[in-house]
């Protein structure tokens, strides 16, 4: 859905007063605030239609609107401003990383410390691990006759087991040349890139059992890649006035626990390269549907990296939190090369 030029104007001005002050918006405000040049009748007419649009709501009984989780999508993707930090901002911002030591987990607590005291909201940081899981190499040791050891070396140096057994007997020499030749086929490759079989040589039982378990052993792996994050700001998100039932409190409380929270994170988000806003009921069930994501990957390309961001309510200062994430990914993937080398 597309808006008129007046009508978009009007709704970013009702998110823009909306964040700032936390109170519902009326018409007769906007207009003698921001001097539109149009009639408070007029204004109500328009905040009507943005109303029967979904863009605003009507809370309780107050004569004013307020975004909804459809009106803040609109204006992150239509509306906001692109905001960059100033020279200042990330020079302060920069310092502080320079004065850390050259240790990867201080650089990683300095990062959510920075963004939580900057917006005032929950900021988190995940560890950096290699993004994409690969198979370096594997060995298969025999155990019992029917029974062998999966060991699987990734590149990030990680050595998995698993146990398999077989329908059939096998041994060592004949489970020494299925490794060779699965490291030439798989060696180097991630599970999406294994080499598909068109079904004409059907496998034998006990290879099919080994490319299954380590398919599995990998995809794994993948999906663990998202540790649980470093948290700060909680304390500063609490003080914000959404917060101020004791019941939201204490939901939200459990929402930024750090094994809840790494569940919580919408990494499907970051499938591109920028900075990813996820708003309001775009985001799984519970507290989350009241709360927005601001995050971003770090790292460089194809190398270890982490993701970085914001959760705060979604009455949030969208285009402060997207540039300061922006910055603090950009700071994080130097720091990253530098630490690990450039990847070849």
């Amino acid at each position: 859905m597309s808006l008129s030029e007046r009508r978009s104007r009007i709704l970013a001005l009702i998110v823009d007063d909306f964040v700032g002050s936390a109170q519902p918006v009326g018409s007769q405000a906007l207009v003698e605030r921001h001097r539109l040049g149009l009639s408070s009748a007029t204004i109500r007419n328009e905040m009507a239609a943005l109303e029967d649009e979904g863009m605003i709501t009507h809370p309780h009984t107050s004569a004013g609107r307020i975004p909804s989780h459809r009106g803040y999508r609109y204006y992150v993707s239509s509306l906001m401003p692109e905001r960059a930090l100033t020279p200042q901002e990330q020079f302060t911002i920069l310092h502080q990383f320079h004065q850390a030591s050259r240790d990867l987990e201080e650089w990683i607590g300095l990062a959510a410390s920075v963004l939580a005291n900057h917006m005032r909201n929950v900021a988190l940081v995940t560890q950096p691990r290699l993004i994409e899981v690969r198979l370096k190499h594997l060995q298969l040791v025999e155990l019992l006759e029917n029974r062998a050891l999966l060991v699987a070396v990734t590149n990030d140096s990680g050595v998995h087991q698993r146990t398999i057994d077989f329908s059939v007997p096998v041994h060592q020499e004949q489970l020494s040349r299925l490794a060779a030749r699965l490291n030439a086929e798989f060696g180097g490759k991630a599970v999406a890139e294994f080499p598909a079989r068109d079904g004409s040589e059907p496998l034998s039982q006990v290879e099919a059992s080994v490319i299954a378990a380590l398919t599995d052993l990998l995809l794994k792996e993948q999906a663990a890649q998202v540790d649980a994050p470093i948290v700060e700001g909680v304390r500063e998100m609490l003080r914000q006035p959404e917060f101020g039932q004791s019941d939201r409190m204490l939901d939200t409380l459990d929402a930024v626990e750090e094994r809840k929270l790494r569940q919580a994170i919408p990494t499907d988000a970051l499938s591109q390269p920028g900075v990813a806003v996820v708003i309001g009921d775009e985001n799984r069930e519970g507290p989350y549907q009241d709360m927005s994501f601001v995050l971003a990957r770090y790292g460089p390309e194809g190398g270890a990296g982490g993701i970085v961001g914001i959760l705060g309510p979604t009455r949030m200062q969208y285009g402060d939190a997207v540039a300061h994430v922006r910055y603090v990914s950009d700071v994080l993937t130097e720091l990253i090369r530098e630490f690990y080398g450039e990847v070849d």
